[in-house]
């Protein structure tokens, strides 16, 4: 299994209250670790306790053996550092809670299970926020040192110092970078599926249309999803992707949609785009979707692809 694909992100997120704001982050600079210091509840718990009881404290993402909860949305402040502790913004200039995800570690469970989840979600965020791993990630400990010892003590107990997670981040975080750059980038022309003849797609579909969808929103790294089902995730992915992008907010795919994708992708890859297909089948819809992590060579998916008439030009490696 990929890197990019070992593990799930589920979002649940708490209501508007006292512990979820609305609040928008204008930029996200790094990333606190915490850990919950409960040692009965778990994610689904925290949710439940958080969306429930409204206290003015929270976090966006809870983590156990079993799930990756994030229950406050990545583009909303989160309260989890008290704000009159000097050095979050000694060391990055701003807030922990108008500036940085926060992520806790819960303990309930097998701890290896909960850390590798932890460490690959931490990587995650790196990617997604253009973060440097051994820069840009803090404890709760650092900046509140005579109040908190998170997530470090609890990472002792298990015979792991902070050193070796941010090394263990690291190496996921360069290993993802390296699989990615062997994978071929490829331009995809897709006729629609018969229940989408209008070229559109919503929630509970299923097929290669779908699939690559969630391909295009995993290049964007608003999910870990590559499967062919159009689910609650692949929604919410694709609602937060129109969110960042000023588009009518109901997870539908568009051709709009796809062009406005084709172009973020561009952008992330710092590429000029021109697409010209011609001619193209007149069963085709007009949109094209890129999908960089295609594995072209994977002989299932791409004679599926060829099968039913899709086009397929290699492009070379950035």
């Amino acid at each position: 299994m990929s890197i990019s694909n070992k593990y799930q992100i589920e979002q649940h997120y708490i209501d508007i209250g006292k512990s979820r704001s609305g609040q928008k982050i204008n930029k996200v600079r790094f990333v606190v670790s915490h850990d919950t210091g409960n040692n009965t509840a778990d994610a689904d718990d925290h949710y439940r306790y958080f969306n429930k009881n409204q206290e003015a404290v929270s976090a966006h993402t809870f983590i156990d053996a079993k799930k990756i909860l994030e229950i406050v949305p990545l583009w909303e402040k989160a309260w989890h550092v008290q704000y009159n502790k000097p050095t979050d913004n000694q060391l990055f200039g701003a807030d922990a809670n108008d500036a940085a995800i926060g992520v806790e570690l819960c303990r309930p469970g097998d701890f290896n299970e909960s850390f590798d989840r932890y460490v690959w979600y931490h990587a995650y965020l790196c990617r997604k926020f253009n973060l440097n791993p051994q820069k840009d990630i803090v404890s709760h400990k650092k900046l509140d040192p005579s109040r908190r010892s998170d997530p470090v003590s609890w990472f002792q107990q298990h015979g792991v110092s902070w050193e070796n997670f941010i090394y263990y981040v690291t190496d996921y975080y360069n290993r993802w970078h390296d699989e990615e750059e062997k994978t071929q980038q490829a331009f995809v022309q897709i006729q629609p599926e018969s229940d989408s003849a209008d070229g559109k797609l919503v929630r509970g579909e299923k097929g290669t249309n779908v699939q690559l969808l969630n391909q295009m929103l995993h290049t964007l790294e608003y999910t870990t999803k590559t499967d062919d089902l159009f689910d609650q995730y692949t929604e919410a992915a694709l609602i937060a992707f129109q969110k960042d992008h000023g588009l009518p907010q109901d997870g539908i795919y568009t051709s709009a949609v796809g062009q406005e994708m084709l172009k973020a992708i561009a952008e992330k890859n710092n590429d000029k785009v021109t697409v010209e297909v011609d001619p193209l089948p007149a069963k085709a819809p007009e949109m094209v979707r890129l999908a960089k992590l295609i594995d072209t060579t994977n002989p299932e998916l791409m004679n599926t692809l060829k099968e039913q008439g899709y086009i397929v030009i290699d492009l070379p490696k950035s």
